[in-house]
């Protein structure tokens, strides 16, 4: 918190004197930025998509090719922005060429544990002196302060705090709600990904955080070592952890699971309780984990105690998106998402 506090205070004090040009993110690095941002570059999806919740207007790229629920609820000329690629990894699917021609004011980024993008971004972005910020968004916890952080950085104060209190009051309520649930009355759940279903995350991954926040147990407890890593595992597993819900993330596994007589001795398959995660306009639960992951825990909070978590899943949805993403959505379109 005094490390946030103080970025905050640098922010304010870079926003309101004339001089003053250099802030310090949410990592603690000090960086020296232009009087004025108004083109803003995310370096991954996450990121890019949080900038959008904050003023769309201010992006001046994507990470990749929108898909057809990103052009159907994102605005068009968001949708029309150039293509960067992603600057994580390997950065092989990072376009220098276009960023060059897009001459952000600013790159913000955010790499779960190290701080740092890969190497062949950051020497492209240090030869052509654009600077770049960390935002801090490792738990979901930190989403608050990051609304708050880049609200102040790029001129949309009022904005980020509105934000960032709409979200601390809903997580503290998950946070409450799951507090109460005892860890031997937990719902066990398989996290199911790919067309398989055989790709999963661990306990705890960034990828599976929404799971815990809901009250949910995640059958696979490997501790992973990294945030970001998904396993393959065996059929022969799933059996074993024999989970009372499955999440699937992929449609085409979930159209298939209560027919595939591999699965049909899991508890869940037995039930009828596998579970298709809403992805409109992008995932709620993972790909990417992003801010909408705060929606995602509520409806699975909802899936996995229907009883105790009373939650109006489509009153919540057109709140959402009213609030972060300036949508007024028609039940039917509520629905639809929520594939009921």
């Amino acid at each position: 918190m005094k490390r946030l506090a103080l970025s905050l205070a640098l922010v304010t004090l870079f926003l309101t004197g004339a001089e003053a040009a250099q802030i310090t993110d949410m990592y603690g690095h000090g960086v020296t930025l232009p009087s004025r941002i108004t083109r803003v570059l995310g370096a991954s999806p996450p990121v890019t998509y949080l900038v959008y919740t904050l003023d769309p207007s201010l992006l001046v790229g994507l990470n990749s090719s929108p898909d057809d629920d990103l052009r159907r609820f994102l605005r068009p000329e968001t949708m029309k922005l150039p293509v960067v690629g992603g600057f994580g990894g390997q950065g092989k699917n990072f376009n220098a060429e276009v960023l060059m021609s897009l001459r952000p004011d600013l790159v913000l980024a955010w790499s779960p544990r190290s701080s740092t993008l890969n190497p062949r971004v950051e020497q492209t972005l240090s030869s052509a002196g654009i600077p770049c910020a960390y935002v801090k968004l490792d738990n979901m916890s930190d989403y608050p302060a990051a609304y708050e952080f880049l609200g102040a950085l790029l001129g949309r104060k009022k904005r980020g705090k509105q934000l960032a209190s709409h979200f601390r009051t809903e997580l503290n309520k998950l946070k409450t709600f799951s507090a109460r649930i005892p860890e031997g009355k937990r719902v066990s759940v398989y996290f199911a990904e790919e067309e398989d279903g055989l790709t999963t995350v661990s306990s705890d991954s960034v990828h599976g955080e929404a799971l815990a926040l809901a009250g949910g147990r995640n059958v696979y407890r490997k501790q992973s070592g990294s945030r970001r890593v998904r396993d393959r595992i065996s059929i022969e597993q799933v059996i074993a952890f024999n989970p009372e819900v499955i999440i699937a993330q992929d449609e085409l596994f979930f159209n298939e699971v209560y027919r595939d007589p591999r699965w049909s001795r899991i508890k869940a398959v037995r039930t009828r309780r596998v579970y298709l995660i809403p992805d409109t306009p992008f995932d709620w639960m993972d790909r990417p984990p992003s801010f909408l992951r705060l929606l995602g825990a509520k409806w699975l909070a909802n899936v996995l105690y229907p009883r105790t978590a009373r939650v109006n899943m489509v009153s919540e949805t057109r709140k959402f998106y009213r609030i972060f993403f300036g949508a007024n959505l028609s039940e039917a379109q509520v629905q639809a998402i929520l594939k009921l």
